[in-house]
């Protein structure tokens, strides 16, 4: 077993897959931006929460995540922690509570080789279900957001088209998304100006402290777990296999998983994962390699050192994430379509889109137990 890039992250890295930095690699690596981008943005607008403090541990986490994996290994904010701030049902020392104890059970369950059992045990139907309302749940966003600005979400998908038809027929690299990205920021400064721009604050380690104890555990932690379990744990390993045929250990996902969360809070940085959305959006758009990360970690980080106000994004325009996240759900549909139990996948996937994941996970799996009992 060779040792850890990231210290205390045991597992083998994948040390025969050669980085690359060419233009598909730098449109790829926007691919992992599409979901991240508003949910940051959408933390800083509600509450008191340092833009610029998120931005640079998720550069610094791409960056790690990509040296380690070498692999286009998608860095996401915990989505249900992100949405529960957001509609203010929790307050973001809550969330960060929440990720710290996270990032600990993460970190413990990994070490102790749980999720490659847990990976057997679940049904791949209930995964590729997982996958599938995913690709609803980013359907739903991409038409929310594209409503924003009609012309210009469609300006995106045909830029987006127009290159996978190019790819097809004459093989020219696929940089739709790094285009598409440059038409939202010149729109977005045309429209409303120059962002204000603003210095970064040295991040200062501080246990995070809830404001409630107990809505920080039941509503915070509990479903995030389940929901991290099932799309950024087991999802995503199962994708890398689809997608690149790479077996990617589910328990080093789980430890590099815990890994973030456990430093992340500390310094007031975002919960973090993995996530299936963000591998299928990144090999969307031509990441194939571990460079993606480090070129989207470089980005990051230095999107941070200035923007430490949430106005400084705030003029990105919308329409053009919903633009790309009709490929990414796309391509996330197509792999959950590999299932080979349809009404297990089918159930899974709708409640994940009427409900959450978490309960779309558990009562997929729920299904397939009675179905077998039924068997027998």
């Amino acid at each position: 077993m060779t040792p850890s890039i990231i210290g205390f992250m045991p597992g083998q890295s994948k040390v025969g897959v050669p980085f690359r930095f060419n233009s598909e690699e730098f449109s790829g690596a926007f691919g992992d931006s599409v979901t991240v981008i508003p949910l940051l943005v959408g933390v800083a607008l509600v509450t008191d929460a340092s833009l610029g403090h998120m931005f640079l541990f998720f550069g610094i986490f791409q960056i790690a995540t990509g040296l380690f994996y070498r692999l286009p290994m998608p860095v996401e904010p915990m989505k249900a922690l992100s949405a529960l701030v957001i509609a203010g049902v929790l307050t973001y020392g809550d969330i960060l509570f929440a990720g710290f104890i996270l990032g600990l059970v993460f970190l413990t369950i990994g070490t102790m080789g749980v999720m490659k059992k847990v990976d057997k045990a679940v049904p791949s139907s209930v995964v590729r279900g997982i996958q599938m309302g995913l690709a609803l749940i980013f359907l739903r966003s991409a038409l929310g957001y594209s409503l924003t600005s009609p012309w210009l979400a469609l300006l995106g998908i045909g830029v987006v088209l127009f290159f996978v038809l190019m790819n097809i027929k004459w093989s020219v690299p696929n940089v739709s998304a790094l285009l598409v990205i440059l038409i939202g920021v010149v729109y977005g400064i045309y429209t409303y100006g120059s962002p204000p721009l603003g210095l970064i604050s040295i991040p200062i380690p501080a246990l995070p402290i809830p404001d409630s104890l107990v809505d920080s555990l039941v509503q915070g932690t509990l479903p995030q777990f389940f929901l991290t379990a099932g799309n950024s744990i087991l999802a995503t390993s199962l994708l890398f296999s689809d997608l690149l045929h790479q077996k990617v250990d589910p328990d080093d996902l789980t430890r590099s998983v815990g890994v973030m969360n456990v430093v992340s809070p500390l310094f007031g940085g975002m919960p973090m994962c993995h996530g299936s959305g963000g591998l299928a959006g990144q090999y969307r758009f031509g990441a194939r390699t571990g460079g993606s990360n480090l070129i989207l970690g470089t980005i990051y980080i230095g999107v941070a050192l200035v923007a430490n106000s949430p106005e400084a994004l705030a003029f990105f325009p919308l329409a053009v994430l919903g633009a790309l996240l009709v490929f990414i759900a796309i391509e996330l549909g197509l792999a959950g379509s590999k299932t080979k139990i349809w009404s297990v996948t089918l159930i899974t996937a709708i409640l994940a889109l009427i409900t959450n994941i978490a309960v779309g996970f558990l009562a997929g799996f729920a299904l397939f137990k009675v179905r077998e009992l039924l068997k027998k």
